[in-house]
């Protein structure tokens, strides 16, 4: 290999030109610190790494599928579909067969150091669109798309009082805010105006600063000075060639070097495996593109039920593909080979597997999970293996699809709420899959769990697990829905309705202060109040009009109107003295009697 340099100025012009990606890359993953590190490092002379570049020509690069550096990131696959986000890209935009003519004949695709040349790219001649945080996906005014600026007031000898550890303050902004005597924020792209390091420093002439003192005016001439001459070194960017045509050759290279840095994932060396291998074809029906086929699917899973926040990877479906595809589900080089190759192209291709893995999420969202109670993505692949396998009746106007999905609800919430993907998941997948294929079409809950106690694993729901949950449950936790979903079966699963989970005793009045103040008990009873305020024993799950109904009603009153048929369906102790404030902490421990009975009567046949 060839050993070459250029400056960073000179390499970000020629990306998108004559520097692209080639189809075995991942994706552009920075976040915003990482840009700005890389170029407070930049100035601060600290290494950078060396790159490694393939160059082909002529026909040999013609041939090469291609991809174009992100030049204006937006940080997330979802987001409003609006003239305002067409120049946005989160997935590297393919290059189009019809322009290879307009292309140079010798090319130089990147095979390590995309992040860094992104990064500068974005950088000098791009911008980074962020999300507010928990605004919607889909709201265009929860987006903001910013550039990077440095702050050419920054003291080079302090280090900045911050995690990012910087000593030049690099920021990305929506647009400059007004000059202050610690801040003067300069666009980093219009110093590829200047021409040498003299230009830049004289760009303060035009930055009117000639009111600020003159120190001040020094460490931005200097500044100007150091981001030049750092973007501008013809040695900075130092970088090997590859010149062989040999793909196996360039694919083995691509895993070993993508060994250090930002390693590669096994899923992500999966893809590009794919990707070399599916488009290997004579057929050009048969060709195939990896990379374009699971990224476009992951995105469309994650739009797919967009108002649940789900956000799947790669590597969930990359998972997915082996299991519904009959393979080893372990991610092993060694079972990368041509043949498992070949036949997850052919099962992506000629079977329904996309179907299957989206009529799974469906009955997951019936089930009334979301992004945060589903704590391990890698439960739904048994399901959608299940659905694959047999393509079974799960409508509930059968018995056989009721009760089929009384079992994958109570495989869901057993695996989710004793985190049995926490270990091993692999195994768990096998196991199942198993259990599934020598099934006769109903779900073999209690053939995957007696699989999985062999392996040590909690399953099910005994008194041991009850108490378990009843204790480490709370509001906060994730699982808490889960949880509350088994006391409610079948309603939040049946029903498809939306549920809320709310505090039986108001949360507002379940402090220790209010408690002495406004209700006369003692500080130690108190604080055991509060202290058992977030329980599950202190939850129920409402509709949101119901919630609503609640919470304006002082809660003795609001109770006292309830029916039979209310204290029945949410295990409501109908005690009227428990419902009194003081008595709270006997109130839960009485529910917590309720709820372990209703679970050990209501799936004891599955243990």
């Amino acid at each position: 290999m060839a050993q070459q340099s250029m400056s960073i100025i000179d390499a970000v012009d020629d990306l998108n030109e004559s520097i692209f990606l080639p189809a075995i890359q991942r994706e552009f993953v920075w976040d915003a610190d990482q840009i700005v590190r890389l170029f407070d490092s930049v100035m601060r002379e600290y290494p950078i790494g060396s790159f490694l570049v393939w160059k082909l020509k002529g026909d040999a690069a013609a041939d090469q599928i291609k991809y174009r550096f992100v030049r204006h990131y937006i940080e997330d696959s979802v987001y409003p579909e609006s003239p305002d986000f067409d120049q946005l890209d989160h997935h590297n935009p393919k290059v189009p067969v019809q322009e290879e003519t307009t292309l140079p004949d010798t090319q130089r695709l990147v095979l390590d150091g995309q992040q860094r040349l992104t990064a500068f790219y974005i950088g000098l001649q791009g911008s980074f669109t962020e999300k507010r945080k928990f605004a919607q996906y889909k709201n265009p005014n929860a987006w903001t798309q910013k550039q990077l600026y440095l702050n050419l007031f920054s003291d080079p000898e302090q280090e900045l009082e911050d995690e990012l550890g910087l000593r030049y303050e690099f920021m990305f902004k929506k647009e400059a805010p007004e000059p202050t005597e610690d801040a003067y924020w300069f666009p980093v792209s219009e110093i590829q105006g200047a021409d040498t390091a003299v230009d830049a420093m004289q760009m303060t002439d035009d930055l009117r600063i000639e009111d600020f003192p003159k120190e001040k005016r020094y460490d931005a001439q200097q500044n100007l000075h150091t981001l030049f001459a750092a973007l501008a070194d013809d040695a900075r960017i130092q970088y090997h060639e590859e010149t062989t045509e040999d793909q196996e050759r360039v694919l083995d290279i691509f895993v070993r070097t993508n060994e250090g840095g930002t390693p590669l994932s096994k899923s992500e060396i999966l893809l590009s495996m794919a990707t070399a291998r599916w488009t290997e074809s004579e057929s050009e029906s048969e060709s195939l593109n990896a990379r374009e086929e699971i990224t476009s699917f992951v995105d469309r899973l994650n739009q797919y039920h967009e108002e649940k926040g789900f956000s799947f990877s790669t590597d969930f479906v990359l998972k997915s593909l082996l299991v519904l595809s009959d393979l080893p589900p372990e991610y092993r080089i060694a079972n990368f080979t041509n043949a498992n190759l070949g036949q997850m192209k052919r099962e992506w291709l000629e079977t329904t597997i996309q179907d299957d893995i989206l009529a799974a999420l469906d009955l997951v969202v019936e089930f009334g999970l979301d992004s945060q109670s589903l704590t391990s993505s890698n439960a739904l692949i048994p399901i959608a293996y299940y659905i694959h396998h047999h393509d079974p009746d799960l409508s509930w106007e059968s018995k056989a699809g009721s009760e089929n999905r009384r079992r994958v609800h109570y495989w869901l919430t057993s695996a989710l709420l004793n985190g049995t993907f926490n270990s091993r998941p692999d195994e768990v997948l096998q196991d199942a899959r198993e259990a599934i294929q020598e099934s006769g079409g109903e779900f073999p809950l209690e053939e995957i769990h007696h699989q999985m106690r062999g392996r040590g694993k909690v399953v099910g729901f005994s008194p041991d697990v009850i108490e378990s949950l009843l204790d480490e449950t709370t509001y906060r936790s994730q699982k808490s829905f889960l949880l509350l979903s088994l006391l409610y079966y079948p309603e939040p699963v049946k029903q498809n309705v939306t549920y809320q989970r709310d505090h039986i005793f108001p949360k507002s009045v379940l402090d220790v202060e209010t408690l002495v103040d406004e209700y006369g008990l003692s500080v130690e009873t108190a604080q055991r109040c509060e202290n058992r305020r977030d329980v599950v024993a202190n939850l129920q799950l409402l509709t949101p009009n119901e919630n609503a109904e609640k919470s304006d009603v002082d809660f003795e009153e609001w109770i006292s109107t309830r029916t039979d048929e209310y204290y029945e369906r949410h295990l409501i102790p109908t005690e009227e003295r428990l419902h009194r404030i003081e008595n709270f902490p006997e109130f839960v421990e009485r529910r917590e009697q309720l709820i372990r009975e209703n679970v050990s009567e209501k799936f004891s046949n599955f243990e």
